[in-house]
């Protein structure tokens, strides 16, 4: 075992807990696993462990900001039957932007959320758009 780092008194365990997470004043509980100290409760995350909770984190922001979640985004996507890089070139962006706002890697900009929104709820709005 580790000595934990933070409090020098503890050891480092490897193990999932229940972290609560604040954004704009709302919370969200998520299984957090990393090294967690069994004295201070401090813990190290990995790249690993973080992006285990990356897309909940992520998707909470969205819906905290209004904005559409990875699985909203995939899903209206497939519904308008589209390719990233088609819908790529309606939003804009970057395919590699785009792919990472589907894996829930990061949040959408407002105006992708925005349009996407629009297109799900009036779909004959597509071809108008295409023939752009």
């Amino acid at each position: 075992m580790k000595k934990c780092p933070f409090c020098k008194d503890g050891f480092l365990e490897r193990k999932t807990i229940n972290e609560i997470y604040t954004y704009q004043g709302h919370t969200l509980t998520v299984k957090q696993p990393g090294e967690w100290c069994n004295i201070c409760e401090e813990g190290i995350l990995n790249g690993a462990d973080l992006k285990a909770t990356e897309r909940q984190k992520n998707d909470f922001q969205s819906q905290v900001e209004g904005l559409l979640t990875s699985s909203d985004i995939r899903k209206i996507r497939m519904k308008l039957k589209l390719t990233e890089k088609q819908t790529v070139e309606l939003c804009g962006g970057s395919p590699d932007t785009f792919t990472r706002y589907e894996r829930g890697e990061t949040t959408p900009i407002r105006s992708t959320s925005n349009l996407l929104r629009l297109l799900n709820n009036h779909p004959q709005l597509l071809n108008e758009l295409i023939a752009c």
